[in-house]
């Protein structure tokens, strides 16, 4: 899949090309990656994101400040499976995508404003964050964290 990348998305409506453009790759492919690069002056994280695993009838993706490229990759790999009939839900934690020692966790994303697309696309959003550990394997609410909170926020409430 294409890879596309946009400086800023708030919470205004897309211009009728980039929606026809979506959705034309979720025509193709099932889905389509969002890529929002971070803006540094306001002092906000990049997020990459899906549209239109909700038609799949799985809740969408975010996945924020990773590299968009890893975060694309990994969106795409969720794609997969979720077109092979995988189910993600808030609180599953896997190695599948990643690895047994530094397993990835999904959480419920109650903070969606950030998901234009899928709402222009589907009038609603229901969405998961994926969220990644460090490099050594730790997630953001475990102690010895690496990364600072800022590079990872948490959309939504910790998995019991």
């Amino acid at each position: 899949m294409r890879f596309r990348r946009v400086r800023r998305e708030s919470g205004e409506a897309l211009h009728a090309g980039i929606l026809a453009d979506l959705r034309r790759v979720i025509a193709k492919h099932g889905w389509a990656v969002r890529n929002v690069m971070p803006d540094d002056e306001a002092n906000e994280v990049g997020f990459s994101y899906t549209i239109g695993l909700t038609a799949l009838g799985h809740p969408e993706v975010i996945i924020l400040g990773m590299p968009w490229k890893s975060a694309h990759e990994f969106l795409n790999l969720i794609g997969d499976e979720v077109r092979r009939g995988g189910r993600y839900q808030p609180g599953t934690v896997t190695g599948e995508l990643s690895d047994e020692d530094a397993p990835v966790v999904f959480i419920q994303a109650l903070e969606t404003d950030r998901l234009t697309a899928v709402e222009q696309v589907y009038g609603r959003v229901d969405a998961l964050q994926m969220i990644w550990p460090d490099s050594t394997g730790r997630l953001p609410w475990q102690a010895g964290y690496r990364n600072g909170p800022a590079v990872q926020p948490l959309l939504g409430p910790l998995p019991v």
